[in-house]
């Protein structure tokens, strides 16, 4: 949870740059070279028939065993040619038909990727900028999350212009008629986002965690005419969304307002929310999806579930999304479900996560339902310094090896197994203890063309049920190393109600494919 802004890179002056603007008009990017991975020479793994005859891999282990009776011994084939990170996005994406998910211009599913890039906007020059977000695309990131305005209320941004005339004027942007000032840099920001193939979802007001930042601000007045101004500016790009509040809930609870500074308003925040909203969404030219980032493990479907604006549900967990997502995922107002921030990379405080269970956040969260997940680093959202060397951070390439994962196995929306009583029969042991590192997620894909499943720690075997996903069909059965992008064949052609499946050697973590 991020409490309170932090002051790395406030009140920086420089002789100013104008930014360009109008970007969201221009074409998009051309696609770029797909994404590839580097393979070890490892084994490749065989079957074990009912009938005792051992196949055994390369290397000589016997990977998998099936109890279906006259199951033949399989040769493992080439691995398929790695997809890299998807081309450039095509805008605008919005939701897919059945509710659940998204697609892009061109119809082709989009899976929200984000970095928590907070201050980005106000504490980085616009080559920094420029910096960050290519480097998030070249991994395979599809969004930056960013805010806006600074954290602190106080604070000019990397140029030395303000955004508003007076501290915390909402009401009262700063514009010079050149376009060098604040404004001008966030038009820049924004192009250089829908020039890579970039969502761009921009909190307008971040309110803080314990109520710090904005909320003491942010009253109904000048919350509508803060989002009327943003609405006039930046309503007729497509590339933009928003996520209003920020890690703090909009009730006047202990939580969500003790923070906020003697001598502002202490009160809840849902009518100037909701005033926010309608306004932003009033003013759009082009639809634009919308949220709310509630506080950890809340949700926002109490305060603006019936609002038309509010497009998106919120899930927001501890280590272990699963259980957020799936309830967000499960309510009758079909939307779909981001996780909206998880656990950083390189925390200073508990928990401190390794660099499996940064990664794990993910792969449960989009398992389990989700249409979308933000990765962050500690150094990266504050603009600290280390920020550059951070973007190449262990846990940040492992987002981009999601994201190969799914263009290569998950090319089509996913349902988890949970919504699904067949499907939750593909692993007849059951999915582990929820909440804990023994918690298997697993989503199928349509027309029982497959199944992904993540397991957070090592097993000696794996039973699988592929009835359960199809009742006639083969399938072919691969590991997926959620650390390297490795992939090891299992077998190809194979099917049964009790096909058991061994743990690749040494990996802490490993998705199960499964592709007819």
């Amino acid at each position: 949870m991020i409490s309170h802004p932090d002051g790395d890179g406030q009140g920086r002056s420089a002789q100013g740059e104008r930014a360009d603007v109008g970007g969201a008009r221009q074409s998009p990017p051309p696609a770029r070279a797909p994404r590839t991975f580097d393979r070890r020479s490892l084994l490749r793994y065989g079957l074990i028939g009912a009938g005792g005859v051992a196949v055994t891999a390369l290397g000589g282990f016997a990977v998998a065993r099936s109890q279906e009776p006259g199951l033949a011994p399989t040769t493992p084939g080439a691995t398929p040619s790695e997809s890299g990170a998807r081309a450039g996005t095509r805008f605008p994406v919005r939701i897919s038909d059945t509710g659940r998910g998204f697609v892009d211009g061109e119809g082709r599913t989009f899976v929200y990727l984000a970095d928590t890039a907070w201050n980005a906007p106000s504490r980085m020059r616009r080559e920094e900028f420029e910096t960050l977000a290519t480097a998030r695309r070249d991994t395979g990131y599809t969004a930056l999350q960013m805010s806006v305005l600074d954290f602190s209320p106080q604070a000019d941004n990397a140029y030395g212009h303000a955004p508003f005339t007076g501290t915390g004027k909402l009401d009262s942007p700063a514009t010079s008629p050149d376009g060098d000032d604040y404004w001008g840099h966030i038009d820049g920001c924004l192009q250089t986002c829908r020039d890579l193939g970039l969502v761009a979802c921009l909190v307008p007001s971040w309110y803080g965690g314990w109520g710090d930042a904005w909320r003491g601000h942010v009253s109904e007045r000048r919350a509508r005419a803060y989002a009327a101004f943003l609405a006039d500016r930046y309503g007729h790009l497509d590339h933009v969304w928003w996520l209003l509040g920020g890690d703090n809930e909009p009730d006047a609870t202990e939580q969500s307002d003790r923070g906020v500074p003697g001598g502002l308003d202490r009160g809840p925040r849902v009518a100037a929310t909701i005033a926010m909203g309608r306004a932003l969404q009033e003013g759009a030219s082009v639809p634009q999806l919308m949220s709310y980032h509630t506080a950890r493990g809340e949700t926002a479907e109490q305060h603006f579930g019936g609002e038309d604006w509010y497009t998106i549900s919120a899930a927001y967990s501890g280590a272990y999304p699963a259980v957020e997502v799936a309830a967000e995922y499960a309510r009758e107002t079909v939307r779909p479900v981001v996780l909206w921030e998880a656990y950083y990379a390189e925390r200073e405080s508990e928990p401190v996560l390794d660099r499996r269970a940064v990664r794990a956040q993910a792969y449960h969260a989009l398992l389990a339902g989700a249409a979308g997940f933000a990765y962050g680093h500690s150094a990266v959202w504050p603009v600290r310094e280390g920020w550059e060397d951070a973007l190449t951070h262990d846990s940040a390439q492992d987002i981009g090896t999601l994201a190969s994962l799914l263009a290569r196995h998950g090319d089509a929306e996913l349902t988890p197994v949970a919504a699904d009583a067949k499907a939750a029969g593909l692993l007849p042991d059951g999915y582990g203890e929820p909440d804990s590192d023994d918690a298997v997620s697993a989503a199928t894909l349509p027309d029982g063309r497959g199944a992904l499943a993540y397991f957070g720690q090592p097993r000696r075997t794996v039973r699988l049920d592929t009835t359960a996903v199809h009742p006639s069909a083969g399938f072919e059965i691969r590991w997926a190393d959620p650390g390297s992008g490795e992939e090891l064949l299992v077998s190809s052609g194979t099917s049964g109600t009790d096909v058991t499946v061994a743990w690749p050697p040494g990996w802490s973590d490993a998705v199960l494919i499964l592709r007819r």
